[in-house]
């Protein structure tokens, strides 16, 4: 992919590259050489992958460095400075129901820049699905499965979508320890109204699978039709929510709407993984000094009342 002269794919592979130690001392060479190259030229790009590169050159290459990740308390805490330059697209908007209709004229996983990020379209399970690179993984593995790409799909979990998310996980699941699914409702940290999943391994639980008192509402299902039923009752209420699929169940985790509720400086808004008790941070400041008991401050905001 680096043979590409292109910041979004740089962006992708320095990104990648970070989150795993073996494959940073692999590639931390060719991407330093890349990077002074593009710096020379002029790029060309979309819009948000020239602006994430622009904020790039303003970083010492040499001063990068690799994921971290401690445990405070009973929550995850990663260091991963690239997901400052996220672009934040749906995720930063005013939400109101349970979707919006999709829009050609915004982000969307159709755009012809973006075909160079894809590693794999087929079928599964009849349906076709594309499996692109997480541009700014937090997760061991972590990709975008989008759904029937082409039909144009808000993010609104359907019953099909549903059945196709729980099959998808228990299949792959059985040949790939800890393969998992998450999904970010519309209002729930969503970052692009076109329907996609997460998908990444995961062989240790999730801090909110080890705490019986955990503050959020959650539910772990093991029938599609009874995890349904509750997701149902959710778009009823137009109640955000998120969902991870793995090993035969299906966790959801109800939470305040994202416009709800002001979030700290230090993190950009809670999706699954911080509401399940992971965190992100992108500065070694707040890895370093934030506590748990602003971890727990910031999670209670979720909290329905």
């Amino acid at each position: 992919m680096l043979e590409y002269n292109e910041p979004g794919v740089f962006i992708l592979v320095l990104a990648n590259a970070l989150a795993d130690e073996k494959l940073w001392r692999q590639l931390k060479p060719k991407l330093s050489d890349k990077f002074e190259q593009l710096k020379a030229t002029k790029i060309r790009g979309s819009a948000d992958d020239i602006a994430v590169f622009d904020q790039l050159k303003k970083i010492d290459f040499s001063d990068l460095d690799i994921v971290k990740y401690k445990q405070i308390g009973g929550f995850e805490l990663q260091y991963n400075p690239l997901r400052a330059l996220r672009p934040q697209r749906m995720s930063n908007a005013k939400t109101k129901g349970m979707s919006e209709d999709f829009n050609e004229s915004e982000f969307h996983f159709n755009k012809d820049f973006l075909q160079k990020e894809l590693f794999f379209k087929g079928q599964l399970f009849s349906k076709d699905i594309s499996l692109f690179y997480n541009k700014f993984p937090f997760a061991k593995c972590h990709g975008l499965v989008v759904v029937e790409a082409d039909k144009n799909h808000p993010q609104l979990l359907t019953p099909q979508l549903h059945q196709f998310a729980w099959m998808m996980a228990n299949a792959v699941g059985l040949n790939i320890k800890g393969f998992t699914l998450a999904y970010n409702s519309y209002g729930a940290y969503a970052s692009v109204n076109h329907f996609h999943l997460q998908c990444f391994i995961r062989e240790n639980p999730l801090p909110i699978e080890n705490d019986e008192k955990y503050p959020l509402i959650n539910h772990w299902f093991n029938s599609m039709g009874d995890a349904w039923e509750f997701i149902e009752s959710l778009h009823r209420d137009e109640q955000p929510y998120h969902l991870i699929y793995r090993d035969q169940a299906v966790l959801c985790v109800v939470r305040q709407r994202q416009d709800d509720y002001k979030h700290e400086s230090w993190t950009s808004g809670y999706a699954w993984y911080e509401s399940c008790g992971g965190v992100n941070t992108t500065t070694l400041n707040d890895y370093d000094h934030l506590t748990e008991s602003e971890l727990k401050t910031e999670l209670l905001k979720l909290k329905i009342t």
